[in-house]
């Protein structure tokens, strides 16, 4: 019998690429690559917001946009970089499949491709609706069925769905028994 797997480790194991069980040896690594990453944020936090008191007496507008998009930079790029190569060095990411489920498994991660790339395509072009709405002054309905933007949403939630099927598909690992 499976024991239900609390919210917060579901999180932990949504936000880390891992699959199956977390394990003690799953666990401990993930807060050290937690703990790691909290250390660089915190360190760019005090930097960045001393920088940006500086120089915010001068120019507050530049410096909140320039402060916001090194936030997103740094977050994006820098700490969640660090994440996925810390848990793809650990091997923490691999999925590892028996040999006589692997056709199941494949199964399993195309469909896993389809519905993230279904999930994309919907917010991203629910998300541009909603920008277009707030930053070009653009009314919410005629973009959301709009051709042409339907089109390019359902692109981008194709190519999207299909480089998540190649990253999953890549985890899996087949094992000997």
């Amino acid at each position: 019998m499976k024991a239900k797997e609390g919210l917060a480790v579901k999180i932990i194991k949504r936000f880390y690429g891992i699959s199956g069980v977390l394990d003690e040896y799953k666990k401990s690594q993930v807060e050290h690559i937690g703990n790691n990453a909290f250390m660089l944020m915190f360190g760019y936090t005090l930097v960045a917001n001393l920088l940006v008191t500086v120089f915010a007496s001068k120019k507050p507008e530049l410096a909140l946009w320039i402060f916001i998009g090194c936030n997103i930079f740094f977050t994006v790029f820098i700490v969640c970089g660090y994440v996925l190569f810390a848990t793809a060095r650990l091997k923490l990411t691999e999925n590892e499949v028996e040999a006589k489920e692997m056709a199941k498994e494949k199964k399993k991660t195309i469909l896993k491709g389809i519905g993230l790339g279904i999930y994309f395509a919907i917010a991203i072009h629910l998300l541009n609706g909603v920008l277009s709405m707030m930053l070009d002054e653009e009314d919410f309905l005629p973009y959301i069925v709009s051709p042409d933007r339907i089109i390019a949403s359902i692109l981008g939630g194709c190519f999207f769905g299909g480089m998540m099927y190649l990253v999953l598909r890549l985890r899996l690992k087949k094992i000997e028994e």
